[in-house]
C-alpha cells in the first residue's frame, strides 16, 4: 500500500517488507517456548547428523536458508515510502501460529507443546 501511495518514490524501485530486526533460530526458538510457556529443549547438531532428522525436501529448504544468508533491511522503505511494520517477527509468528491452532491444523497440549494434525 505505501509503494502505491508513494508510486513516484516506488517506481523503478524494490524494497524488502521484513520485521526491522534480526531474529538468530535459536533466539526463535527461545521465545515461541516462552510465548507457549515451554522452555526451548536445544541441542546443537551439525549439518549432516541434522538433516538425517527431517525430510529431504525440509533439508533442502533449511540448507537454501542457510546458504544464502538472507539478509533484507527496511531502511529503503521506511526512507522513501514512510514504511512501518505492523509486526514484529515473532508477532508475525504467533498470529499465523495461533490462527492455526483455531482452525485445528495445529494442535496444542500443555507440557508437550505444538503437534502438527496428521
Amino acid at each position: 500500500m505505501q509503494a502505491i501511495n508513494n508510486w513516484r518514490a516506488a517506481m523503478g524501485e524494490s524494497f524488502h517488507v521484513v520485521s526491522p530486526q534480526a531474529l538468530t533460530l535459536r533466539g526463535y526458538a527461545e521465545m515461541m517456548g516462552q510465548w507457549f510457556g515451554e522452555p526451548a529443549v536445544l541441542e546443537f547438531a551439525g549439518w549432516e547428523q541434522w538433516r538425517t532428522t527431517v525430510s529431504p525436501e525440509e533439508a533442502q529448504a533449511t540448507w537454501d536458508h542457510i546458504a544464502h544468508s538472507p539478509n533484507c533491511s527496511i531502511a529503503k522503505a521506511q526512507r522513501l515510502l514512510g514504511y512501518q511494520p505492523r509486526y514484529t517477527s515473532l508477532q508475525g509468528v504467533q498470529e499465523a501460529v495461533t490462527w492455526l491452532i483455531d482452525q485445528g491444523i495445529v494442535q496444542y497440549r500443555s507440557g508437550i507443546g505444538p503437534l502438527l494434525q496428521p
